[in-house]
């Protein structure tokens, strides 16, 4: 911009000396009329610079605004990139998982290094459970987590919100749920529930079955299907797949259609224990039902979420040593869930919306969302127990925890690194080899090392998923697509899922001492989530747009000095 400035005001030197030799060759004419005419002249001569001046102002200004702002366009270009790549270095990712939630159970009278007790101060007894020992033996509990409100609607919600404040208006917010997410990961979403099934949760499945009466006596089952797009998850299934997928559902809904009928049967023992295990049972059977289903499609990935509501009545209704019956006949018919799961490596998750408290161990009913049950560690406290693939072996985890830990968690077993938008839980370490996801504002190339050898490189994609990893330390480096001489690096420390969010840290020149391997500046960090960046390199770019202001100032300057001149 300054040269052209330059050549704009030397050009009008140019004519300015032209015009003062044609001139003088014209002095001899008549004298009064050259006179005149020599005056027009030097004030045309005088304004033209000035009238050429300014535009060429105006246009420099233009241009160098437009030059500054290059660099600013080009790091938050690509800003909306969507593109994901997920893989798993484990060769043992799942093909789906069944997530089992126990209305009432609490985890008081589960696990054997807690005790249950009464308002009374009476100490309770243990029921004794042959399955859920099994589950926990082979995978992770966890011995303390916390409901934050004992009560089925809000235990359920933030259950699959993975927030405490979740209540039915947040369930039925776009992308709010474990549902949500599994669908846009492509996943099959199939419900079985007998409580917690309002109307905003039943909307997130493709096929639920419920009960509209949450009554052991009075049963209703219904079996809604919900229109999910048929697409699930890129939108970008073909015609092929779309009818293999409508072709599970309407397997399932047979399946269902089956159970709806035959309900009755299960429900018609006039023993009481019988009749209230019965109804937990059906749901179990309907889930099996339609893992029946899915293990012909090995290729559909898969989430089945179960609500079973008779341990909860029990305790409501027939007091304290009905409600341990009824866990232990639960107890019995989930062996037939965990084996299927277990034969087919699903990944199985037992928890509950809230526990059981009860005033005395003779009183029949006990409760716990009133205010003498709702802040006893018997109401407040579930179990959380998770068995599959990838999953620790034998782990029973004593951090204290939260109800909105389930989804985070649950999600991250699959390797998937998303969570309900709302959420606010955390991922627990229950798996053996973690998930890396690194998030970027744009598509960026990419290479993991572990002890000094590349494990990962990929291209071309804004988020990167990668399971499977061991714990231990890696090396991330990435390079922007368009800046081949750009180049981060950072070493961060993994024994639980993390995700590295590297949109906020600016990429460094690979030509830059400090920019050549971050690595020396900072030590690995055992949580995962600080990765001590040097965030005071200037990289290429901004270089580019220092030499081009000081370009432009240079020719300015010269060519203010040869307009005065």
């Amino acid at each position: 911009m300054g040269i052209l400035l330059c050549f704009m005001s030397q050009k009008n030197q140019f004519i300015h000396k032209n015009t003062f030799l044609e001139n003088k060759t014209n002095k001899t004419n008549k004298t009064n009329k050259t006179n005149k005419t020599n005056k027009t002249n030097k004030k045309s001569k005088s304004e033209k610079p000035i009238r050429l001046i300014f535009p060429a102002l105006f246009l420099f200004v233009v241009l160098f605004l437009f030059l500054l702002a290059i660099p600013f366009a080009l790091n938050t270009a690509g800003a909306a990139a969507s593109d994901s790549y997920s893989t798993d270095l484990s060769g043992s990712a799942p093909q789906g998982g069944v997530l089992l939630i126990v209305d009432g159970m609490g985890s008081y009278y589960i696990y054997p290094e807690l005790t249950a007790g009464t308002l009374t101060n009476e100490t309770g007894n243990h029921a004794l459970v042959k399955t859920l020992p099994r589950i926990w033996g082979d995978g992770y509990r966890i011995s303390l987590m916390k409901s934050p409100h004992p009560v089925t609607e809000l235990g359920h919600s933030t259950i699959v919100a993975g927030n405490t404040a979740a209540d039915s208006e947040m369930v039925g917010y776009a992308g709010s749920t474990l549902m949500d997410v599994f669908a846009d990961e492509g996943f099959l979403c199939i419900g079985v529930m007998q409580r917690g099934d309002f109307a905003s949760m039943r909307q997130k499945f493709d096929l639920i079955l419920y009960d509209e009466t949450n009554s052991v006596n009075n049963m209703n089952f219904t079996i809604q299907r919900n229109d999910k797009g048929e697409g699930g998850g890129d939108g970008d299934n073909s015609t092929a797949e779309k009818a293999v997928r409508q072709k599970m559902i309407r397997e399932i809904e047979v399946e269902f259609e089956k159970l709806k009928n035959n309900a009755s049967s299960y429900v018609s023992s006039k023993d009481t224990g019988d009749k209230y295990a019965g109804y937990n049972r059906h749901a179990l059977d309907a889930a099996c039902a339609a893992l029946s289903v899915m293990e012909k499609y090995p290729g559909q990935k898969f989430v089945i979420v179960i609500s079973v509501g008779a341990v909860d009545s029990t305790g409501h209704y027939r007091g304290y040593y009905a409600y341990l019956d009824a866990v232990e006949r639960l107890d019995k018919d989930m062996e037939k869930l965990f084996n299927q799961c277990k034969k087919n490596n699903f990944i199985l998750a037992i928890t509950a919306d809230h526990g059981m408290s009860f005033e005395t161990l003779d009183k029949k009913g006990g409760g716990h969302s009133s205010g003498k049950y709702a802040k006893t560690k018997e109401a407040t406290n579930i179990p959380f127990i998770i068995w599959g693939p990838n999953v620790k072996s034998g782990v029973i985890d004593a951090a204290e925890t939260g109800q909105e830990d389930i989804t985070p968690t649950f999600l991250s077993l699959f390797g998937i690194g998303t969570a309900p938008r709302f959420s606010k839980g955390k991922v627990l370490p229950a798996k053996e080899k973690p998930t890396l996801t690194i998030e970027f504002s744009k598509p960026e190339n990419v290479r993991i090392l572990k002890d000094g050898t590349e494990i990962f490189t990929a291209s071309g994609y804004a988020k990167y998923s990668i399971s499977g990893l061991s714990p231990g330390n890696y090396k991330v480096m990435w390079t922007a697509q368009n800046e081949k001489y750009t180049q981060t690096e950072c070493q961060i420390f993994m024994e639980k899922d993390t995700v590295l969010n590297a949109t906020q840290y600016v990429q460094k020149s690979i030509f830059s001492k400090s920019g050549v391997d971050s690595s020396s500046e900072s030590e690995p960090n055992p949580s995962g989530t600080d990765f001590g960046w040097n965030k005071t390199v200037f990289t290429n770019k901004y270089v580019v747009a220092a030499l081009i202001l000081l370009i432009n100032l240079t020719g300015g300057v010269f060519a203010y000095r040869i307009y005065k001149k």
